[in-house]
């Protein structure tokens, strides 16, 4: 296997571990629907809310690893193109941490 073509492999990987670690919080909100409805609709938000969090938790780790291994990259062409990608993350990481605080908030006052 040729160097760029190694090099566009584990871009590869790591796209898709945080397409999968982005897919995760749908599957994780059925599965806790699913198995807590005997209990009261606040604990099951609460269980959903924390669920999310670790995601993004997991999803920023994800994002903050792929940021450092950028740097031994020697297309420069695809340092920038997962650079852009990066900083996309983490403002879509950023937004979504804001509206899980938001909603905790919500769920707080009630």
């Amino acid at each position: 296997m040729r160097p760029p073509q190694c090099i566009r492999s584990i871009a590869l990987l790591l796209f898709l571990g945080l397409s999968v670690a982005a897919q995760q919080p749908a599957a994780n909100q059925t599965n806790s629907s699913q198995s807590s409805t005997a209990q009261p609709a606040r604990t099951d938000q609460d269980t959903e809310l924390a669920q999310m969090r670790q995601t993004l938790d997991r999803m920023e780790s994800l994002n903050t690893n792929m940021s450092a291994e950028i740097e031994f990259l020697h297309d420069q062409n695809l340092q920038i193109l997962l650079r852009s990608n990066s900083q996309m993350w983490r403002l879509l990481i950023r937004d979504l941490r804001r509206q899980l605080d938001r909603e905790e908030r919500r769920s707080g006052s009630r």
